[in-house]
Order: structure tokens, then C-alpha cells, then sequence
């Protein structure tokens, strides 16, 4: 089938906001996706990074001096707006970004040279529509952590997240590659006031759904080459997430446990007992196994294809599920992260501070 676009000359400039801070996994690759998107119309590349001896730095003037026909620069410095470095760090882009629609993508994304036009396709049809997301999508895990990340955000965060967008109940959204409109941004309070939270994108989010600004998908992916380098990483990242979920989406955050293949499956396991005399084992068993093939094929269609390999991916998809309760358990029961070196307290209306 091919594909109908809209004339060049109605797509409007766009302008991209990547943060940098240090070298991530893959990031000549990741980076370069920005400057090879296929966009009918202008667009400018923006990096924001903290310090002036970065390392970073290097990395994205090479991709400068190889696109010269691109408008991209460095910013440096940051604005201490809030205890969140990602919002302090991309302010100034922000404030100096030239267009109206603005696309924040990580450092550590990449994502397919159509992903722009499709994404900016969408807004135009709905000027309703504030955000366009992308979904996460793992890749090349090489360390235990890193397949345990990748066994969690290619099958249950994956599914969840294509799941609550798709019948549109809430706002769900994460903020590793997101399409907004500045002046959206700007009537819920703009960047600037979501430096207090942690899990800023979460939040921007629902100030927009509540503005009644729309959410919407393409069906492109956000992929993030892992990064987890043990297995102990892996636990403290999923229950910091979970516990500033906690503060942030709370229902959902304790509705959680019965999203999972091994809570959900005694349930009914249980249930299928008392209704029916049924083995609980055996039912349970035929559940979990289900719940396995799905992912399974789940994971197959999302990524065009199969993994790797497809024994560490079973092995590791064994120990996520298993670990889910016990680490989500952790997680409901306190309320401090660490994140980039630093403690911070959580409260109840999602604001942090430092621990000092």
C-alpha cells in the first residue's frame, strides 16, 4: 500500500529537544535518527546538556559536521527551576525552540526516519491532539539486569501501555519521545512548573488530558538500547518507578498486582476450584502458559520478529514475572528513590524533595 501524505509546504517547522547528560549505549546511532528524519519541511535540532565539559559534546559535533545542511546547536548550561535535572537541563531549549511543535526525545532513543512525518500527519488532521507518544521498545540486552529490563518493557509495560491508550480512559504516557505543541505546554503552566516532579512527563500528561488536550499513538517505537548492567540495578530501578507511580497514578499503582501473569493466575486458578472442583495447579499452570504464548506472540509482532535468543528471552521473562509482586511489595512500602546519585523524599501530591 502506498502511503497518501499531505503536500510539503503544509507541514509546519519543528523543532527537536534532545537532553544530554554523559555517553549513553549506542548513542551516535540514536542520536542520528533526529537528523535522519525524513521531513518534508524544516526542522531544528536542539541539544541540551548541563556541563560544558560533556562528553556528549563531542559525539553530537561529529553529527553536526556530517549533516551540515541541518540546523542543529548545543546549548549549555541549566536552569534551577525545580530538583528534576531533565526539566532544569532542557529549559533553555525550550525557551529558545523557534517552533510551536516540539519533539523531546531522549538521548538513548532511536527512532525510524518516518517517525516525524507520521507524527506531525497526526496533529494535523486533529488540532485537538497535544501529544503524540511513541511506545518504549528494548533492545540488545547483554547483562542479566538488562534482559530482565528488556523481558518487562517488550511484553507487560509494552502491552499495558498500547492497552490503556487504545481505549483512552486516562493519560498514560512516557516521556522518552514525545510531539507537543509549545503552546500547549505554555497554557498548562509550561516546562518550567513540571521541574518539581520526578516523573515530569507523567504529569504533563495529565495536565494536558485535563486541559482536554487529546493523547494519541503512531505505530512507531521508541527503541532504547538497554542499559542495565545487574541485576540489582534492574530491582531498584522498577521500584523506584513504582513508588513515584505510587504518588502519582495511585489506583492504577494498586491495581497493578492483578495485571500480572502470577497473581491473576492463582486468582482464577482459585476461583476455577471453587467453582468448578477444578486442579488448582493444573489450572494455574494452564493459564501461566497461555499468558506465556501470548507475550511470546505479542513480543513477535511488536518487534517484526523473533529475539535474539529465544532461551535467555524465556529464562528472563520467567524471572520479570516472578519477580513483579515481591518488587512491587518493596515498592509500596516507603517513600524515597534514589535517582542519579541522589535521594529524594516522595509526597503524597507527587512533588519531592531532596534528602539531604
Amino acid at each position: 500500500m502506498v502511503l497518501q501524505y499531505r503536500p510539503a509546504h503544509e507541514y509546519p517547522h519543528v523543532s527537536i529537544i534532545r537532553p544530554l547528560k554523559g555517553i549513553d549505549r549506542d548513542m551516535q546511532r540514536t542520536l542520528e535518527s533526529s537528523f535522519r528524519q525524513e521531513y518534508p519541511a524544516s526542522l531544528e535540532i536542539l541539544f541540551a546538556v548541563e556541563d560544558p565539559h560533556d562528553p556528549a559534546i563531542a559525539v553530537v559535533n561529529q553529527l553536526i559536521a556530517r549533516y551540515p545542511k541541518i540546523s542543529a546547536r548545543i546549548l549549555v548550561g541549566q536552569d534551577n527551576v525545580g530538583i528534576n535535572p531533565k526539566v532544569n537541563n532542557m529549559l533553555k531549549a525550550f525557551d529558545q525552540a523557534q517552533s510551536d511543535l516540539l519533539w523531546i526525545c531522549d538521548s538513548n532513543v532511536y527512532t525510524d526516519p518516518g517517525t516525524l512525518r507520521r507524527s506531525v500527519d497526526l496533529m494535523l488532521d486533529d488540532r485537538r491532539i497535544g501529544v503524540v507518544h511513541h511506545v518504549v521498545f528494548s533492545e540488545s540486552p547483554d547483562t542479566l539486569g538488562a534482559m530482565l529490563d528488556n523481558a518487562f518493557l517488550v511484553t507487560n509495560h509494552c502491552r499495558m501501555y498500547l492497552a490503556i491508550n487504545s481505549f483512552g480512559v486516562a493519560s498514560c504516557l512516557m516521556g522518552k519521545s514525545n510531539l507537543y505543541y509549545k503552546s500547549a505546554l505554555d497554557s498548562v503552566g509550561g516546562l518550567a512548573s513540571f521541574g518539581q516532579y520526578l516523573a515530569e512527563d507523567n504529569m504533563i500528561g495529565q495536565a494536558l488530558w485535563r486541559a482536554g488536550w487529546k493523547h494519541t499513538m503512531t505505530g512507531d517505537l521508541a527503541r532504547q538500547p538497554t542499559d542495565i548492567d545487574s541485576f540489582a540495578e534492574y530491582c531498584r530501578r522498577r521500584i523506584r518507578w513504582v513508588r513515584v507511580r505510587k504518588y502519582n497514578v495511585t489506583v492504577a499503582t494498586l491495581y497493578e498486582p492483578f495485571t500480572e501473569s502470577i497473581v491473576l493466575g492463582l486468582l482464577t486458578a482459585w476461583a476455577l476450584h471453587h467453582l468448578y472442583a477444578l486442579d488448582i495447579i493444573s489450572s494455574f499452570s494452564t493459564f501461566f502458559s497461555c499468558w506465556f504464548a501470548l507475550d511470546m506472540l505479542f513480543f513477535y509482532r511488536i518487534n517484526h520478529g523473533p529475539p535474539p535468543s529465544w532461551i535467555w528471552f524465556v529464562v528472563s521473562w520467567l524471572c520479570r514475572e516472578s519477580l513483579a509482586l515481591p518488587l512491587w511489595i518493596a515498592a509500596i512500602f516507603g517513600n524515597t528513590v534514589m535517582w542519579r546519585g541522589q535521594k529524594f523524599r516522595l509526597h503524597i501530591n507527587g512533588t519531592v524533595d531532596v534528602v539531604k
